[in-house]
């Protein structure tokens, strides 16, 4: 600390030692305004372990301003599932932990393009995706940072959240609802909320030819790029609902209602229940509709006021795009916490996506980051 500001500036001071007191050495650690202005990669605030960093470039932007943005790109080159190893790629800025996957789930988009299967099970299709098996990992591509330990927080804080980024104009395909999350939220270690419908499902005991599938927990918040379409997702449990949208989706009979549930609520778990309706807590409050503007070419700030959790009347998310309220989504909002482990809410940005032949930036201009 800069001891001349103590003596010029004695109610600062004050302030600042109370705040050193109350807070700690760390009081201002878990804030975060990130611009990219060093050129590369600050690990104490970026992780890469899902991130193949040679198509992680820092051009300057494009307005003439001399200011450098980050640019995530993801093509060809990146295929499969990529688990997160903490302890290889983020030490020393992260401990170890363990980190659980996430799934894609359904998309809101239009009806996805449908195959028959040999086992007579109608399943999605996606044009470029070589496997028989359409879920294949070797189908999907992941190209993602996600902020450190210290910018984790705890799951039913309030954090504030906002993004400025740009995707591409053009993109390959926007006919067949392949699934494209570009940011996400997610709360670790989840335990599933236990809904009877997901029971049913569940393989029976005495069947010793079904394979239980693996619990993996969706991202409670994401904002997403399916067809190219800017939309925003909430999850209750394994009931994933459509909180706001740049379109609306063509397959839709009806719209949003102020005060009311999402109109679309899909189930994420299992994958014989996916697409088809759930019941959600979710309210919406909006003004006008839950509409957001397009980030295809263009730059667009997104803000996030997060408070997640299901305990009691639940959380709520607030979302302003460009300075508009958007949508305020209250309600049961995440999942179960698993039993002496309390969970964090964790912020990753970038592209998880089906596969695709094409390749496609996301430009970022800021993160901020803060706590309250």
């Amino acid at each position: 600390m800069h001891f001349a500001i103590l003596r010029s500036r004695p109610i600062h001071a004050l302030v600042l030692a109370c705040l050193l007191v109350l807070g700690g050495p760390n009081v201002w650690a878990s804030n975060l305004d990130e611009e990219f202005s060093e050129g590369k990669l600050v690990r104490a605030h970026w992780c890469p372990c899902q991130l193949d960093e040679k198509l992680l470039s820092f051009p300057k932007d494009d307005d003439g301003s001399g200011d450098l943005i980050a640019r995530i790109t993801v093509n060809r080159t990146i295929a499969g599932e990529k688990d997160c190893n903490y302890n290889a790629v983020c030490k020393p800025y992260e401990g170890s932990e363990e980190s659980q996957g996430e799934r894609l789930g359904p998309s809101f988009m239009q009806a996805p393009r449908m195959d028959i299967m040999t086992e007579g099970r109608t399943r999605k299709k996606n044009p470029y995706c070589p496997y028989s098996d359409p879920t294949d990992d070797r189908c999907l591509q992941r190209q993602e940072m996600r902020l450190t330990r210290t910018y984790q927080y705890a799951f039913e804080q309030l954090v504030d959240y906002t993004i400025r980024f740009r995707m591409p104009e053009e993109i390959g395909n926007e006919t067949d609802s392949l699934r494209w999350v570009i940011a996400q939220w997610k709360q670790e270690p989840a335990q599933q909320v236990v809904d009877p419908a997901v029971e049913l499902e569940r393989p029976r005991k005495g069947k010793q030819d079904e394979k239980e599938e693996k619990w993996e927990p969706s991202p409670f918040l994401a904002q997403r790029f399916d067809d190219g379409i800017l939309h925003i997702t909430v999850q209750d449990g394994d009931c994933r609902c459509i909180v706001a949208s740049e379109k609306k989706p063509a397959i839709w009979t009806h719209g949003w209602e102020n005060g009311k549930p999402p109109p679309d609520c899909r189930y994420t778990y299992p994958s014989a229940l996916e697409d088809r309706q759930c019941v959600s807590s979710l309210i919406l409050e909006f003004n006008g509709e839950p509409k957001l503007t397009t980030a295809r070419g263009v730059w667009t700030e997104m803000n996030y006021e997060v408070q997640p959790g299901r305990k009691g009347s639940g959380g709520s998310i607030t979302v302003t795009q460009d300075g508009n309220l958007v949508v305020k989504v209250t309600g049961k909002i995440g999942y179960d916490d698993v039993p002496d482990n309390p969970p964090k809410q964790k912020f990753k940005i970038g592209h998880y996506r089906d596969i695709m032949a094409t390749s496609d930036s996301i430009d970022i201009d800021r993160v901020t980051v803060v706590a309250k």
